[in-house]
């Protein structure tokens, strides 16, 4: 399986330190994405106690226990629901999940996600909206990470 917890790491210094470029702030906000898409999946990993997709799930206790867990591909928000514990922490937060959003959609709209920005030229979005966005949601799973586990 994939190491997702590396490739967090990797992927968000990728996008910090594009961000400090100018005219690559699509490509900061395509892996910045990406970034937190691996996150979550190296908290979904962890959460379900599985080596590979489609294994059942080992949390006992969970509506996915002796489930095959699916790659949630990247969707953020699918990924999120697949770790209740965490997922009700989440909705407890309403920043957290605007800042999410703002993430999954960097430009507002919602036609453009940060996987399908990566065909898009230009952008006028505001990088530091990005940015703020960006250290929120890293931040918040960094300190909630312990509800996956």
């Amino acid at each position: 399986m994939e190491d997702y917890h590396a490739a967090f790491g990797a992927r968000k210094r990728d996008a910090e330190k594009l961000l400090c470029l100018q005219q690559h702030d699509i490509a900061a906000f395509h892996l910045g994405g990406v970034a937190v898409e691996c996150r979550l999946k190296a908290l979904l990993v962890l959460y379900h106690r599985i080596n590979a997709w489609g294994q059942t799930s080992r949390r006992r206790g969970d509506a996915m226990f002796n489930q095959p867990v699916i790659n949630p591909s990247h969707n953020l928000t699918t990924a999120l629901k697949r770790m209740p514990n965490l997922y009700k922490r989440a909705k407890l937060d309403h920043d957290f999940l605007k800042h999410l959003n703002g993430l999954r959609y960097p430009l507002g709209a919602t036609s453009v996600d940060y996987i399908s920005i990566r065909y898009i030229a230009q952008t006028s979005a505001e990088q530091s909206d990005w940015k703020l966005s960006f250290d929120y949601v890293c931040g918040w799973l960094k300190k909630n990470a312990r509800e996956a586990l």
